[in-house]
């Protein structure tokens, strides 16, 4: 760490070898990029990071995304879409989504430690800027011949941890000139006006007067480039009008030389001029594609499990990404369809055998963790109502609520949507607030303590401000009553006697429905958390949509064929610890099936295809109920007999032969707790070994399930090595087994 040390950093040569070429379709030029960096360098300029961030905050304004610490392009699609949807009347705007020529390759090093210099970052974190970008020389192998040495004066370094931050520190002093330009005019509302939004290198600016503060922005982003290196591919740089005519268009077009499209793709998002095409355009083409995908994979001989799996790892982010960037969805007809879609895809195409609540429900109330994409947009909506809300974001608030007549709460809490019924004329508006109707008694069943009266009554202004007083600032316990405070202590929330006089007024009405004294779900999941805020409301919608089937028809099935009931206690620590002892799926996926009662069977074929005959495959005598076939039947009986005799064999013990503990792996205070690791892959090697027999008159032997339990210590090893057991650890749970196979079947460890 001396370099940064001293006041004149001490250069790194870093003598690069660039065997790849690559061609700028553009300008036929040759663009040289340096592929690596001595790795102790860019390690130590990670931590020269994390420090900057954390002095540095507010060296960039917050329209600025990417590279600093609790900026997201969530926001940044957030403010865009809401621009989308801003209609301000009749004027003429734009959206210009500007497209640097490489841009992170061309940034100049002279100018860009000047503008460190220029921040006061301090001397050493100059210095070990300085160590890096200086005197920096690279050669080329072309056609196996190497070329002299090239000075390299200019870009970022590929993979270098510190280059997107040094990139946007770089590039807000162009933002800083076109925030503070006179000439440039964004779109106003009230005395907040928006220009510009950028995340990285992916730069949109939202102007008025479009000729005029177009041609200006060129200009300072040419004068920004003479010192900078920062250059505009005006070919690549596109631009949506909002309300120019063809005349217009034409002559911006000449004067400004950059193309007016009908589309444009920015992080991700579709974004089109007008606000109709935004669904197809979205999200039709993304379930389009994965309609493709998911046929390409249905040829694959993929387990239940598996197919489950593709749906959590692949279609679910490319849906959440929209869901958290685009709420626009009004109607849920389209999530039966997408329903219908990966239902399809996870039963092959043939009747579904588990009900499709059952597949989304949690893995430990029985579920098998299927993703809900209904249940994702309405959780990914609640996070955008967190702003409605909290009342904090005024910056959303504001370009949300250009329109509004009434304060947010006058609309989510006292239903004003039915006076003024323009307030869902805007579509981001409208999909939100469908949202909040359809939870609003669940989440709220008394008056709220988040509720801001005073800001649902005051008139509506634009650029009102974010203080607020809630409920739970305004009101205090008397015994068992809830009472407004009185004027001496809420004077300096109220403007006057008046305006608490009516503040009292409106709690009155408030307080036939009740107040909620305690902290709400939506207040614990939703507005105090700041990370993680997502998945906290999909299980708490999840645990609500799915409460109903808490005691699943398959369980009750199991006590009657059992014999006697079965708690709930034990079902949930089957599901919650009892499927967890092993890693593999294909063993996991036997016990839920079992759970279930996957498997078909003659009486439930015969019922289905009206078939004469419903006889058990094995015995050939009694009706084939599920339960026979896996217990009951004379032939299975003297299966689990013997498994029941060689695991006695193993574990050098006695007990009682029940159903669930071999069926359903229930094995309770049966079976030592050092032993019970064996006694589930013993017990699913054989449910597995009958279901590979299931249609035929034939049993497993004993050999087929001493090889297959032998196998199964393989799987053993392997899921101590994923959970980080012990060597040690493994081989005790199969000590016993080993002594076995050696002692009966004369065969060695």
């Amino acid at each position: 760490m001396c370099w940064f040390q001293g006041s004149d950093p001490y250069p790194l040569l870093c003598p690069f070898t660039i065997q790849d070429l690559q061609l700028d379709s553009d300008h036929g030029q040759t663009d040289i990029k340096p592929q690596f960096l001595v790795s102790d360098v860019t390690g130590n300029c990670g931590l020269m990071r994390i420090g900057f961030k954390c002095q540095n905050q507010s060296a960039t304004e917050i329209e600025k995304m990417g590279s600093v610490q609790a900026r997201s392009w969530l926001n940044d699609q957030h403010f865009e879409g809401n621009d989308q949807h801003f209609e301000g009347n009749d004027q003429h705007f734009e959206g210009n989504f500007v497209d640097a020529e490489k841009a992170f390759d061309n940034i100049c090093w002279s100018f860009m430690k000047k503008n460190l210099q220029g921040m006061g970052v301090g001397q050493g974190f100059e210095n070990g800027i300085g160590a890096i970008y200086s005197e920096q020389k690279a050669k080329l192998i072309v056609n196996n011949v190497v070329t002299e040495e090239i000075a390299i004066e200019k870009g970022t370094r590929q993979g270098c941890p510190i280059s997107p931050l040094l990139f946007i520190l770089v590039l807000e002093v162009l933002l800083n000139m076109i925030r503070k330009d006179q000439l440039v005019k964004g779109i106003q509302v009230g005395v907040k006006e928006y220009k510009l939004r950028a995340f990285a290198d992916d730069l949109v600016l939202t102007l008025q007067q479009p000729n005029t503060s177009t041609k200006r922005v060129l200009e300072l982003i040419e004068i920004f480039g003479q010192v900078a290196g920062f250059k505009l591919n005006k070919q690549k740089t596109k631009v949506l009008e909002k309300n120019l005519t063809n005349e217009e268009k034409e002559t911006f077009q000449n004067e400004t030389g950059l193309e007016i499209a009908k589309k444009v793709k920015y992080l991700g998002v579709n974004l089109t001029a007008k606000n109709v095409n935004l669904f197809k355009d979205n999200y039709d083409k993304c379930w389009t594609e994965v309609k493709k995908d998911l046929d390409i994979w249905s040829r694959l001989k993929l387990s239940l499990l598996g197919r489950i799996a593709v749906i959590k790892m692949n279609v679910l982010p490319r849906m959440l990404f929209l869901f958290q960037t685009l709420q626009i969805i009004d109607k849920m007809d389209c999530f039966k369809r997408w329903q219908k879609d990966i239902s399809k895809f996870v039963w092959q195409g043939k009747k579904p055998r588990i009900k499709f609540k059952t597949l989304t429900d949690a893995k430990d109330r029985g579920g098998f963790a299927l993703p809900d994409l209904r249940l994702y947009y309405e959780s990914a909506a609640f996070c955008w109502l967190k702003d409605w809300l909290l009342l904090e974001n005024t910056d959303i608030l504001d370009l949300e609520g250009f329109d509004n007549r009434f304060g947010w709460h006058a609309y989510i809490w006292y239903d004003k949507v039915k006076v003024h019924k323009g307030f869902k004329n805007h579509m981001v508006r409208k999909a939100l607030y469908n949202v909040w109707i359809r939870y609003k008694d669940l989440f709220e069943s008394r008056t709220p303590r988040w509720l801001s009266p005073m800001e649902a009554k005051e008139v509506k202004k634009l650029n009102m401000g974010s203080n607020w007083p809630k409920y739970f600032e305004m009101i205090e316990q008397d015994g068992e009553k809830v009472k407004l405070q009185s004027f001496e202590k809420l004077k300096f929330k109220v403007r006057d006697w008046l305006h608490y006089r009516q503040l009292n007024e409106v709690f009155k009405q408030d307080r036939k429905k009740g107040f909620q004294v305690e902290k709400s779900k939506l207040e614990t999941e939703l507005l105090e958390p700041n990370t993680k805020i997502l998945s906290r409301m999909y299980n708490l919608l999840l645990k609500w949509n799915t409460q109903d089937e808490m005691v699943k028809s398959s369980m009750i099935k199991w006590a009657q064929d059992i014999g006697h009931d079965i708690e709930l206690a034990d079902w949930e620590q089957l599901w919650t610890t009892g499927v967890k002892f092993t890693a593999c799926n294909a063993l996991r996926e036997n016990i839920m099936k079992m759970i279930y009662r996957w498997y078909m069977t003659p009486a439930k074929l015969a019922k289905i295809y009206h078939l004469p005959n419903n006889k058990c495959w094995k015995c050939n005598e009694t009706e084939g109920t599920f339960y026979h076939l896996w217990w009951t039947c004379p032939k299975i009986k003297a299966f689990w007999e013997m498994i029941y005799n060689e695991i006695k064999k193993v574990l050098k013990r006695t007990f009682n032969k029940k159903p669930e503990a071999f069926l359903l792996g229930m094995v309770g205070q049966m079976v030592p707790k050092k032993d019970r690791t064996f006694f589930m892959y013993a017990t699913t090697a054989a449910r597995i070994l009958l279901a590979k027999y299931w249609k035929t008159q034939y049993l497993p032997t004993l050999e087929e399930w001493q090889t297959k339990v032998i196998d199964y210590m393989g799987l053993a090893e392997m899921t101590g090595r994923i959970r980080d057991r012990g060597k040690e650890a493994v081989d005790e749970d199969w000590n016993k087994f080993k002594v076995y196979l050696k002692n009966c079947c004369n065969l060695e460890n």
